[in-house]
């Protein structure tokens, strides 16, 4: 079916739809998902992921929204979120050119928290008006966090903080809410600490006092907190701060399951190695913890690391929960058992990226040709000192080895290839490795396999992380594909470089899964979860 959205101003002109149905905004047939207020006759939201659900039939619908002049909003159409629309609050939202004789529905999801956002009324031309609404999930999760979970820089991997580049349907509490058909609430505000996070968690609007957020309208089952990345002091400090916010979540939400979900990773003395300390010393057994490994450099997440978050999150939910998530639907840019992530480049996130990072490089392009990459229909083109990296789990003493296929333009094409060794000192910039090797090769015209290895360090800091990078030659031209790293651990544990699919080889496919259940649903219909055969597996 084909519609259109346009983005118009519309508010006060329903003169123009004199032949349409006009509804108010408190018709009960619209659906309100969130933190809303409700107390004059033009509800508001302020926080991202606050949504509005009309199912109707008719031609076209407009609805009319005003709101903060860089405030943005998703519109998605009868479900079908990769061809959404992502738009200013302040145009308003009409979409046309469809069926007058079918139910459509259409769902606004606020994206991002930079003001409030008002709802005047909605107007559908030639059709019967608004149906009844679909129920809503039985289930209902509370995220609050900081930048992390608000999305800052989610539709950029070079982590840029511009509002249209935030967002909140594609975040792992996005993510995580659609895996578990849950409904839930982000609560979350960029350069939030735990005593401002204290401070806000129980408003309408994070900016100001009043009105104060009634929980009972939202009784959650679930409560995740991310945070914590942004306070300073001594672990006593934090730790005291954490109880006297914990304090005050457990009076909030009586009877919900609370976690706190925090990235490992990233700097020294971080509060991911004492949370569980912190839930061991609360006496509380509707409580926990889980970590994620911050393994996209000092950038925020993109939509990817998201996909990774919600990947890990999944998994511990089923544990402490027993729901039983459906597969997500952004590709994990986590790679699994020592392996990268999306080694054969064919996957991508719905804003574009690929799972691996890059800077500003001119030179870096997926390539899509069926029938001439190495492997699959996707291969990635490095030109003129453009490079690549991917960022994984390690520990001292292991032993590291990247596998690929390469081909260059002429014979005299350079390619180096790096496998560096990392602690947790990463949170004040770019900081130089423990150690890093690096070898050149020169690939032919036609694809070749390459492979190189590196032994993690066993003295000084213990190491936190492994990163390959790929860089092309000044003046050069290197496609890559079937990239695969291979981690055999020097703690004498399980050989994550077996041949778990069985057939014959150590490659991509054999990184799956870290997490039973998420991707090993029976996507497919053949019968059996296949792991990562299993879209969008990894």
């Amino acid at each position: 079916m084909t519609f259109r959205v346009f983005i118009f101003l519309v508010t006060y002109c329903w003169p123009l739809f004199a032949a349409s149905t006009i509804l108010g905004p408190d018709d009960i047939n619209i659906q309100y998902v969130g933190r809303w207020d409700h107390s004059t006759a033009t509800p508001w939201a302020q926080a991202k992921s606050s949504t509005i659900t009309v199912v109707f039939e008719g031609e076209s619908i407009t609805l009319d929204i005003t709101g903060h002049a860089s405030d943005y909003v998703r519109v998605i159409v009868d479900g079908d979120a990769a061809t959404s629309q992502k738009q200013l609050i302040s145009t308003g939202v009409s979409v046309t050119g469809l069926s007058s004789t079918e139910s459509h529905q259409l769902d606004v999801v606020k994206e991002t928290d930079n003001g409030r956002m008002y709802v005047h009324g909605l107007a559908i031309d030639a059709g019967s008006g608004l149906l009844a609404p679909p129920a809503k999930p039985a289930r209902k999760i509370e995220f609050y966090g900081d930048s992390n979970q608000a999305g800052y820089s989610l539709q950029s991997e070079r982590n840029q903080g511009g509002a249209h580049l935030r967002g909140a349907f594609y975040t792992y509490p996005g993510i995580i809410a659609r895996m578990f058909n849950a409904e839930h609430v982000n609560f979350s505000k960029s350069g939030a600490t735990i005593s401002t996070l204290n401070s806000s968690f129980d408003r309408t609007d994070w900016g100001s006092s009043s009105p104060t957020w009634n929980f009972e309208n939202f009784p959650a089952d679930l409560v995740v907190v991310n945070i914590g990345a942004n306070d300073g002091g001594s672990k006593t400090t934090i730790k005291n701060r954490y109880h006297d916010f914990l304090d005050d979540l457990r009076a909030a939400h009586p009877s919900s399951h609370i976690m706190l979900y925090n990235a490992y990773g990233w700097s020294f003395n971080e509060p991911a190695e004492f949370i569980g300390e912190v839930i061991a010393e609360r006496m509380d057994s509707n409580t926990s913890f889980a970590t994620f490994p911050w393994v996209f450099a000092q950038y925020h997440g993109s939509e990817t690391d998201h996909a990774g978050m919600a990947m890990v999150l999944a998994g511990h939910i089923e544990t402490v929960m027993g729901w039983v998530p459906v597969a997500q639907d952004v590709m994990s840019g986590f790679g699994r058992n020592g392996n990268v992530a999306n080694g054969s480049f064919e996957q991508s996130a719905p804003f574009g990226g690929w799972g691996w990072r890059y800077f500003d490089d001119a030179g870096l392009s997926r390539q899509y040709v069926p029938g001439d990459a190495a492997q699959g229909d996707w291969w990635l083109r490095l030109e003129n000192n453009a490079h690549v990296q991917q960022t994984n789990p390690a520990d001292s003493g292991d032993v590291v080895e990247v596998k690929a296929r390469v081909r260059g333009q002429s014979g005299s094409d350079e390619l180096q290839v790096t496998i560096d060794f990392r602690d947790q000192g990463m949170g004040a910039g770019e900081v130089s490795p423990m150690i890093a090797h690096s070898t050149t090769v020169y690939p032919g015209v036609d694809w070749s396999d390459i492979s190189w290895s590196a032994t993690a360090p066993t003295s000084g800091n213990p190491v936190y992380a492994t990163r390959v990078t790929f860089t092309a030659g000044a003046g050069d031209i290197v496609d890559i594909d079937a990239v695969v790293m291979c981690e055999s651990p020097a703690s004498g544990g399980p050989d994550v470089c077996a041949d778990g699919d069985g057939d014959g080889s150590y490659d991509e496919d054999d990184n799956c899964p870290l997490i039973p259940n998420p991707d090993q649903i029976d996507v497919d219909g053949d019968g059996t979860g296949d792991a990562c055969t299993e879209p969008p597996g990894c």
